[in-house]
């Protein structure tokens, strides 16, 4: 028996299942799409990140003149844009930053200067807790310069150059395309640039691109090798208008030993061991610089040398057997004293080595340059009685002699103490950081560059203000001399007008450690 056909449907029925059926189509074609775009969000957000330009990704900051180059954030970056860009290492400095550039920029009347230094995460290189330090005392700067009752006040940015300076490129591109070109600036235009780096041979090609047209003026703070200023002899490449320094080069340190040497009657006989490039193969003009001014005869140290004609390079590419080779070949000979041109990264080696070497019961001092203060007088190598190992230097900044009752200038030391380990915006710095004497320095190179763009935006009548340009600050950082001097950390000093070298209050004194 056969079924019955069934009725026809209703037309509410045929309406439902067409729109069911469209429904169905739609919500295929609808994952299709979510599906496709979500892979393309997908794709962008992954290339940005490698990029370094989206701004949630990387490099952790929104600053336009950011990139990452080799697992690197370098180039111009403001700490308001991001506090977490060169890592945990430097996250709380970075927030005090940012707290400082945030209050000031409410208004329209600061100026801007950065801070260019290889900044890296970690003991990498020749960075160590430098840029960390520097990153410090820079900060000390800027916020003095800012309670002050002064016009402009100061926007503080940073310049990364990379853990060991070779990204300068990226950095100095930025720095340029963000100058004060015209007669006056904005606010977020660069009129001074502090840091610089070592005294290696990307911070002189830095240094050089910078000094061009329309040229951005420069404070060094801890480079040291002779002719790495505006005269531009380090290289006899001609000039580097603008860059000046408040560092004391290292001609006058060892001028200094000297000196020690000839009052308390110090004989002996010494052995001179020298680098010329650094780990990447650069060269390394502080190095140089040393080596130069142990063998000038104006200084008075080559006699020692003389005396026993050893003289020892080392690459620091070549790893520790270099070391060693050279501590146990000076007990062939009487040698009193080692003649050091190189970096302190390699010191505590070379010390462990001369800890161990067969004359290890012969006294011996390690004479060299300011990089010393960076070498940790509790280092084992140099509490062996069995072993008597000293190192003679002269610090650039030492807290100790600072503070000192006999120090003219104690007083401006103390006061930029007590701000430098009282708490900013919740950021608090350690005491220890100071004994590098690179916070210090780096404090002065602000304080300068400061107290440039404060005599800049005067205008011939002292009631008009204007911000600064770039020329007006250069121009102003070769006008110290005489009673207009400028008062850092380290004393009170003044600038040669020729050289832009810094010209001492104060003699530098030679320091033993232990």
């Amino acid at each position: 028996m056969y079924d019955e056909p069934a009725p026809p449907p209703s037309l509410a029925a045929r309406a439902w299942s067409l729109l069911r059926q469209v429904g169905t189509l739609f919500r295929r074609r609808m994952v299709v799409i979510v599906i496709v775009v979500a892979v393309l969000i997908s794709t962008v957000v992954l290339v940005s990140y490698t990029q370094a330009w989206w701004p949630w990704g990387g490099c952790e900051t929104t600053s336009a003149d950011v990139v990452a180059i080799e697992d690197e954030c370098v180039g111009l970056m403001d700490p308001a844009d991001g506090t977490m860009v060169l890592g945990q290492q430097y996250r709380q400095i970075l927030e005090g930053i940012a707290a400082e550039n945030r209050e000031v920029t409410k208004g329209d009347d600061y100026s801007t200067i950065a801070l260019m230094a290889p900044m890296g995460a970690g003991p990498r290189g020749l960075v160590g807790e430098r840029a960390l330090h520097q990153l410090e005392g820079a900060f000390i700067g800027q916020y003095r310069a800012n309670r002050a009752e002064t016009f402009p006040k100061i926007r503080l940015l940073l310049a990364n150059t990379g853990h060991d300076g070779s990204k300068w490129r990226t950095t100095v591109q930025a720095l340029r395309s963000n100058a004060a070109t015209g007669a006056t600036a904005s606010p977020g235009q660069i009129v001074a640039v502090t840091g610089m780096g070592p005294s290696q041979q990307e911070s002189i090609d830095a240094a050089r691109a910078l000094a061009k047209d329309p040229g951005i003026p420069m404070v060094a703070d801890f480079i040291t090798a002779a002719g790495f200023n505006t005269t531009g002899e380090i290289d006899d490449a001609g000039p580097i208008p603008g860059l000046t320094r408040t560092a004391v080069s290292t001609s006058a340190q060892l001028e200094a030993i000297s000196e020690e040497f000839k009052k308390k009657k110090v004989g002996g006989n010494a052995a001179l061991m020298w680098a010329d490039v650094t780990p990447q193969g650069t060269k390394d003009l502080y190095a140089r610089s040393l080596k130069d001014a142990f063998l000038d005869p104006k200084l008075g140290l080559k006699p020692y040398l003389d005396r026993t004609g050893l003289s020892f390079p080392f690459d620091p590419r070549g790893g520790p057997s270099l070391l060693r080779t050279i501590s146990d070949t000076i007990c062939g000979a009487k040698t009193d004293m080692i003649f050091y041109a190189g970096r302190q990264a390699f010191m505590p080696t070379f010390l462990k080595l001369l800890r161990s070497r067969p004359c290890r019961s012969t006294p011996i001092t390690v004479v060299t340059g300011d990089d010393a203060q960076d070498q940790d007088p509790n280092d084992p190598s140099l509490h062996d009685p069995e072993a008597p190992i000293k190192v003679l230097f002269v610090p650039l900044a030492d807290p100790k002699r600072l503070d000192n009752e006999a120090n003219p200038n104690r007083q401006l030391y103390q006061d930029f103490r007590n701000e430098f380990v009282a708490p900013h915006h919740g950021a608090t710095f350690p005491a220890a950081h100071l004994g590098t004497g690179l916070a210090i320095l780096s404090y002065d190179a602000v304080t300068a560059a400061v107290t440039a763009i404060q005599k800049a935006a005067i205008g011939a009548d002292p009631s008009q203000l204007s911000l600064p340009s770039a020329a007006a600050v250069r121009g102003q950082l070769y006008l110290f001399t005489g009673t207009n001097v400028i008062r850092g950390a380290s004393g009170a000093f003044t600038l040669d007008s020729r050289t832009g070298e810094r010209v001492n209050i104060t003699i530098p004194t030679p320091v033993t450690i232990p």
